[in-house]
């Protein structure tokens, strides 16, 4: 079964839009359908309470629109969320809205990853990964106790590319660290949501990243190669909350003492940077692009992701299985100084924006194409538990 293929002949072969609002309600039955397997055994799957989710999907759109979410469109969401658990129900899961319903007795895979609790460093992430390129990543108070720089801080329960700087001297090292030690940094735990890592030297002018969207076990769904060449500091700070400060805003204000004036390293869309879908059907390289990729070992023909990245993506997901949600999105970056790979994060629940660009979906809402992207994941964790089984099952009458 190819969903790709699916996508693409529902958007060559509807000649408007308005004939079907959902690509998901259109596809997901058809999907499942021809999908061969279906689970054996008790397997959960943890999904939103459906009122709850529409409330923040109202919220949201009123937030960005300014005005109410139209009744059509809350009823069409309403149709999404019933129609993505019913054909998890068909594929052989237990759908449950709420964690104490799970009884122990079977799998259990978080779709959000909202039964996760922890935040800022993980040790044990780091300490398992094995065969894995990690950069030396440290909390702030380990820093201290063995500075080095250049080095970078970065809020690691932050998203796209906010509160995160290169610190290059000593100078901006004191201003950061005494940023931390600001009665309003302690009011929201603000250090310890930092961690410090050594910063990994890209191509000279260049700053770059591969963003890998997995499934929990480890399945490709899609890829991003994200690059920039701009290097004036980018204010992207994370939203705390109503009437909540975040302190990082003084090290973005040139009035502020501790404005550190750092390098932008961020690669990322949201801040800045641009984006090569890692796709051979749908993108078609410029020279520049090209160039690019190939300083980054990236086959410009395939368009396929190095054998490496691929089995660090495995080694990932099996430590975080669906503690991050059933669709991760991983961070890489580049060594220029032994020419491989490292990973930089785990980001728990992503953005649907990358595997639109990879789809080349057009037009459809946001919570349409993430149901389409959990199904299509869901139907490739499905394939693995049933693969895994039978090797499992084989094993045993040896």
């Amino acid at each position: 079964m190819n969903i790709i293929e699916k996508i693409r002949n529902y958007q060559n072969n509807i000649s408007d839009k308005k004939e079907s609002p959902s690509i998901f309600l259109s596809l997901a039955d058809e999907i499942v359908k021809d999908f061969p397997y279906r689970l054996n055994e008790k397997t959960y799957l943890l999904v939103p309470d459906k009122n709850q989710e529409l409330r923040e999907m109202s919220y949201e759109y009123f937030l960005s629109k300014g005005k109410t979410m139209p009744i059509a469109s809350v009823l069409n969401m309403s149709e999404i969320i019933n129609k993505f658990n019913s054909v998890a129900k068909t594929l052989g899961f237990t759908v449950i809205t709420d964690i104490r319903s799970y009884r122990n007795d079977g799998e259990l895979f978080d779709l959000l990853g909202s039964n996760l609790i922890s935040d800022g460093l993980d040790k044990e992430e780091y300490n398992s990964l094995n065969n894995v390129n990690i950069p030396l990543t440290l909390s702030v108070d380990e820093y201290c106790l063995n500075m080095f720089l250049p080095a970078v801080f970065k809020n690691n329960t932050a998203n796209r590319g906010e509160d995160k700087y290169l610190i290059e001297d000593k100078d901006q090292l004191k201003k950061i660290l005494e940023l931390f030690e600001l009665p309003e940094s302690k009011q929201i735990n603000l250090k310890n949501e930092f961690v410090v890592q050594k910063y990994i030297k890209n191509i000279e002018g260049i700053n770059s990243s591969l963003r890998v969207f997995t499934t929990c076990t480890g399945d490709v769904l899609s890829s991003l190669f994200l690059f920039s060449t701009d290097h004036e500091q980018k204010k992207k700070i994370k939203n705390f909350g109503i009437d909540i400060v975040n302190p990082c805003e003084y090290l973005c204000d040139p009035s502020s003492k501790y404005y550190l004036n750092s390098k932008n390293i961020t690669s990322n869309v949201a801040g800045g940077g641009k984006v090569i879908i890692l796709n051979s059907d749908t993108k078609k390289l410029s020279v520049d692009e090209s160039f690019i990729l190939t300083l980054h070992d990236i086959d410009t023909e395939t368009l396929s992701l190095p054998e490496s990245i691929i089995s660090q993506c495995k080694e990932i997901t099996s430590y975080w299985e669906s503690k991050k949600g059933i669709v991760v999105g991983i961070d890489f970056i580049y060594n220029l100084n032994d020419n491989n790979w490292y990973y930089l994060e785990t980001n728990k629940n992503p953005s649907v924006y990358g595997y639109k660009l990879f789809m080349d979906i057009k037009n459809y809402q946001k919570k349409d194409i993430k149901s389409l992207m959990q199904l299509d994941a869901l139907t490739k964790v499905v394939e693995n538990i049933m693969t895994r089984d039978l090797l499992e099952e084989k094993q045993k009458t040896k």
